[in-house]
């Protein structure tokens, strides 16, 4: 089996995966919205909405069914440019989500409008009572103390490792773990990727900081349920996002001990490929498993609120978001703008992810750089594969 077959199989398996979460997504959001529309939670499962998520799930078959047979025809057709491939098909994950969601939003709209709903705008976010959102005290540091210590050790590791590297270092591998690129000896060369994981480390922290200090949107039906859900979410979630942490930092990890100990590479380079694609896995089902038993907010989360013992939990310190609740600060039911909410991250309206208000400065600041580095990295990665 070669790289591009390898490649070609990766491909194809993005693609069923993000089909098969786009098509349960609509189960996972709260009955309250419909592909970004407010409507009364009653209504969810009228047989107008039920017609929208249905065309919905037709549309993400059909889509993501035309995406896997371009991937297969580039693979009959164009074997060598899979690599490419790689780089640019997954793209279009993107592009089955939008063709899928957008028309299910537009016809949201013109339900909410045939069928006059009236629905409140209000929404409340919990404050004070949501004792540990202040100090942190609920994230599991211990997931991001351990990635820490790797990404520690694999520093440790280039450094102690330099003067022993020939002229020569090994920057890129097959996918039998054999170097087939590589760089002059430097501090660059040697650093680049532990520099990279000490980036993403710091990264993931930072995710997972604001899904625990993000306000909570309570439902004021039952505000004590409410709380309840979106604690669990957040420990839930808190911990995904800390063992995604330590897998990344574990791949790239090896990669840096790939290029500074090429001797021991080659002599266990079977065993490295395989150790790499199970972790990847190991990644990605925990975040699946987590996703579908918690649902938006935690809305699929069953409580028994007498086994809680907070009592006032929800009843109190509660404040209401002015806009965040009205379906014109949604563009197209996905990206929320509001000047007037001084919130910087907020819980999104379709699927189980947070969002950005997009009306803050720092958020279109943080927006356009994100979007320059991947232009670059993309012109790079490109470049280098041509």
């Amino acid at each position: 089996m070669d790289e591009n077959i390898i490649l070609f199989i990766v491909n194809l398996f993005v693609f069923v995966l993000c089909a098969g979460l786009y098509i349960i997504i609509p189960g996972l959001t709260r009955k309250s919205f419909l592909f970004g529309v407010k409507i009364p939670p009653q209504e969810s499962d009228c047989p107008q909405a039920a017609g929208i998520r249905k065309n919905y799930t037709i549309s993400c078959l059909t889509s993501s069914a035309v995406s896997i047979t371009l991937c297969v025809l580039q693979f009959i057709f164009w074997r060598d440019k899979t690599v490419i491939a790689a780089l640019y098909l997954p793209l279009l994950v993107i592009a089955v989500y939008l063709v899928s969601f957008i028309p299910g939003w537009k016809k949201a709209v013109k339900l909410k409008e045939e069928k006059g709903w009236v629905v409140s705008n209000a929404l409340f976010a919990e404050t004070n009572s949501s004792h540990t959102r202040g100090d942190l005290s609920a994230l599991p540091f211990g997931w991001y103390i351990a990635g820490f210590l790797i990404v520690i050790i694999s520093i440790f590791a280039a450094v102690l490792r330099y003067p022993l590297l020939s002229d020569s270092i090994p920057v890129h591998f097959n996918y039998n773990m054999e170097p087939d690129r590589w760089m002059d000896k430097s501090w660059r060369a040697v650093l680049q990727m532990p520099l990279l994981n000490t980036g993403l480390l710091a990264l993931m922290f930072l995710v997972g900081v604001s899904v625990e200090k993000a306000k909570l949107q309570l439902d004021p039906n039952n505000p004590r349920l409410s709380f309840a859900q979106h604690k669990v979410y957040r420990k839930r979630m808190g911990h995904v996002l800390g063992f995604l942490t330590v897998v990344i930092t574990v791949i790239i990890t090896m990669s840096v001990f790939l290029s500074v100990f090429p001797d021991a590479a080659l002599s266990g380079r079977k065993y490295f490929f395989w150790c790499i694609m199970v972790l990847s896995l190991l990644a990605v089902f925990p975040v699946i498993v987590v996703t579908i038993k918690t649902g938006q907010g935690g809305c699929k989360v069953k409580i028994n609120l007498d086994e809680t013992g907070d009592t006032n939990a929800g009843n109190s310190d509660s404040e209401g978001i002015k806009g965040r609740g009205d379906d014109r600060y949604w563009l197209l039911g996905m990206f929320y703008y509001n000047p007037v909410d001084p919130a910087i991250i907020v819980e999104a309206r379709f699927g189980t992810k947070l969002s950005f208000n997009f009306a803050r400065l720092s958020v279109k600041t943080g927006v356009l750089l994100f979007f320059i580095a991947l232009a670059a990295m993309y012109f790079r990665l490109t470049a280098a594969l041509l």
